[in-house]
């Protein structure tokens, strides 16, 4: 047994199931303590489950005794598998328990939404001999996600502070970050910035708060602050670099850059933190530094490759697309559905249409990937980019899943550029059907009349918007510069320059009809700003 933990212990988990059957071949008994070092390696498996339920059923064969040991060793192998319905038979069958059984217990029922069955074991908790303590906290805590559970997190917290219960800095992140997805932004900040041993781990989850709750700004202004106290690791830089990615702030995210590139001896070579970089830069419009990353790149993985096929199918490059596709391929790398999703699209936006559908063909006959909506959305797409629109119809109906809005919306976008009203208004009920309360696909079909010079329809949609009290927000823009972030939607007058941008916009317009370029208004007599 002690040559199987240190296999464990050195992640060797195979070898240690090769030990653990070698043994029982021999004839050498296992017991209670065999099984549980060997449940603990269930979660590294593919089949896991599988051995995990193969070893309980061995264990009660054996009749062994349901030792509180084993008891959680089994508990932490379902929980860690996501079966929670396991969690809950073996939690009520066992007859020795201890704190980490109820704790186990209570973050199973909370990772699987089940929030009411782990407040009440909770509530169970409490009148037992068994007092929660600062994991039990950090367990229930998961189940406050977001603002309908405030009150519940106050009173949780509320429970600490009266039981004494001591708030390490595990319970302390867990709090603050229960605060911030509760939308009580001032009492996480409260707590953080009490808390006098603050770690890594707490500064990257604040700053990772601030980021998916849109405050940019206060994340960036937190980071700041971080690398005064503590050294970033990669998980602070890609976090911090994706708001610069979201917002296409290149400068900022050449900054960052440079600023990792300084620190270099402490942050070493990352292959995430090389991706994001790859990724940052293939979303702001840079190619050139993004290929010139991925081309230095020691290693690579197929977030590397599909990084740069996203790049080119963004900035209207479907060639280059296809090129970094088939390197991949020549390199030896496996596509996942991602690859061809953007590999596809690409080809949707270039023209190239009987590649694309080739490309889907391939994926599901040579590479055994299972299309997703998505996928069934993008060759609708491409089918009608190619002006096939029965095609495209008969495509939908074969489809083995049923469709679903987006699916329908391409094939509506198609009857837009192939100025196809019948079908459009057809393609319309069923988008109605599946998403009543979204203007956008009112205005979508309204174009679609307006281009067809079909006015009366135009003013029906119109007045449907009105009666339903739909209202379809405009499109933004926004351009960063010297790290001030300014919006515009079409039409705005707000920006304290509008004059002289404007002046600029006339000029370029002038500029660009001199040299030939003649504007199809069709496209925008109705434009969805004016539903706004």
């Amino acid at each position: 047994m002690v040559y199987i933990s240190a296999y464990i212990d050195f992640g060797c988990y195979e070898e240690a199931l090769s030990l653990f059957i070698s043994m029982k071949n021999e004839g050498l008994k296992e017991d209670e303590r065999t099984i549980s070092i060997m449940l603990s390696t269930c979660g590294k498996f593919a089949d896991g489950l599988r051995k995990g339920k193969s070893l309980h059923a061995h264990a009660i064969k054996c009749r062994m005794k349901m030792d509180v040991s084993l008891g959680n060793a089994l508990l932490s192998m379902y929980a860690e598998l996501n079966c929670v319905e396991a969690v809950q038979k073996v939690f009520a069958k066992l007859r020795n328990l201890n704190v980490i059984s109820w704790n186990t217990t209570i973050l199973a029922l909370a990772h699987s939404k089940m929030r009411s069955e782990a407040w009440q074991l909770f509530g169970v908790m409490q009148k037992s001999e068994f007092k929660p303590n600062s994991y039990t906290i950090i367990s229930i805590l998961a189940t406050c996600e977001d603002e309908t559970c405030l009150n519940v997190g106050r009173s949780i917290h509320g429970f600490v502070v009266k039981h004494g219960i001591e708030v390490n800095l595990s319970l302390n992140t867990i709090l603050t970050d229960m605060y911030m997805n509760c939308g009580d932004e001032a009492s996480a900040r409260t707590l953080f910035e009490s808390c006098t041993n603050r770690d890594l781990i707490s500064w990257n989850s604040m700053i990772a708060n601030y980021i998916n709750d849109n405050q940019v700004h206060e994340a960036l202004l937190l980071f700041n602050c971080m690398i005064s106290e503590v050294e970033p690791n990669p998980v602070t830089i890609i976090n911090v670099l994706s708001s610069y990615t979201d917002l296409a702030n290149l400068p900022q995210g050449q900054c960052l850059h440079a600023y990792v590139i300084r620190r270099h001896s402490s942050l070493g070579f990352n292959l995430s933190l090389a991706n994001a970089f790859v990724t940052m830069y293939a979303r702001c419009g840079s190619m050139q530094n993004a290929k010139k990353i991925f081309d230095t790149l020691p290693r690579r993985n197929i977030i590397s490759w599909n990084a740069m096929i996203t790049g080119y199918r963004m900035h209207g490059r479907g060639y280059d697309a296809i090129l970094a596709f088939l390197q991949m391929l020549e390199d030896g790398y496996q596509p996942n559905g991602v690859t061809f999703l953007s590999v596809m699209s690409a080809c949707s936006h270039s023209g190239l249409i009987e590649k694309g559908l080739e490309l889907f063909q391939s994926m599901i006959q040579d590479f055994n990937i299972t299309p997703e909506l998505a996928h069934y959305g993008c060759v609708v797409d491409l089918l009608g980019r190619g002006g096939r629109l029965d095609e495209a119809r008969e495509f939908i109906k074969s489809m083995p899943i049923e469709p679903d809005a987006s699916v329908w919306r391409a094939l509506l976008s198609a009857c837009r550029v192939n100025y196809n009203t019948k079908l459009a208004e057809n393609i319309f009920e069923k988008l109605v059907e599946l998403e009543p309360m979204n203007p956008g696909n009112y205005v979508l079909l309204s174009n679609i009349y307006a281009a067809a010079g079909r006015w009366l329809e135009v003013r029906q949609i119109r007045t449907w918007l009105k009666e339903k009290g739909l209202n379809k927000p405009p499109g933004i823009s926004w351009i960063v510069v010297r790290s001030q972030v300014h919006y515009f939607t079409a039409g705005d007058m707000s920006h304290l320059q509008s004059d002289k941008i404007y002046a600029n916009l006339n000029s370029l317009l002038s500029t660009i009809k001199e040299n030939g370029y003649v504007p199809d208004l069709c496209w925008i007599l109705h434009d969805e700003g004016e539903y706004g």
